[in-house]
C-alpha cells in the first residue's frame, strides 16, 4: 500500500516544487498576471490533493515524515515504543529507530519477531 500511495503522489510532490520555484520567481519579478494565478491555483489543487492521499495513511497511525515518500509508525521494543520506519524504494519495513532520533538513527530490523505493533498515534 506505501509503495501504491507514493507512486502516484510523488509526481504531485515534484510538480508543486516546480511550481513553486517559478512562483517565486514571478514574485521576486513582480510578476502578477493571469499566468501566475494560474499556477497558484493548480499548485494549491496539487497540495490539496497531495494531503487528501496521503491522509489515508495518517488515518492507520503512519506518520508521513516527508511528502516524497518517508513514513515511520510506532511499534513496540523491550516493552517501549520505537518507530518502524519505510522510505520509499525499499521492498519492505526494514529498519527501526528511537522516537527521538530521526531518520539518521535508522538501525536494521534483525529480528522481525521482537517487534509488535501499537496502535497509538
Amino acid at each position: 500500500m506505501l509503495n501504491r500511495v507514493f507512486d502516484q503522489v510523488r509526481p504531485w510532490v515534484a510538480k508543486v516544487q516546480k511550481i513553486a520555484k517559478e512562483l517565486e520567481t514571478l514574485r521576486s519579478q513582480g510578476t502578477r498576471d493571469a499566468h501566475s494565478e494560474l499556477l497558484h491555483e493548480q499548485h494549491e489543487g496539487l497540495i490539496e490533493q497531495i494531503r487528501f492521499e496521503l491522509k489515508q495513511l495518517e488515518d492507520m497511525g503512519i506518520e508521513v515524515k516527508a511528502a516524497d515518500g518517508l513514513v515511520d509508525f510506532h511499534a513496540q521494543l523491550g516493552g517501549r515504543t520505537v518507530y518502524l520506519c519505510w522510505r520509499y524504494g525499499e521492498p519492505a519495513v526494514a529498519h527501526w529507530h528511537e522516537l527521538n532520533t530521526g531518520f539518521s538513527g535508522r538501525r536494521p530490523i534483525e529480528d522481525p519477531t521482537a517487534f509488535a505493533p501499537t496502535y497509538l498515534s
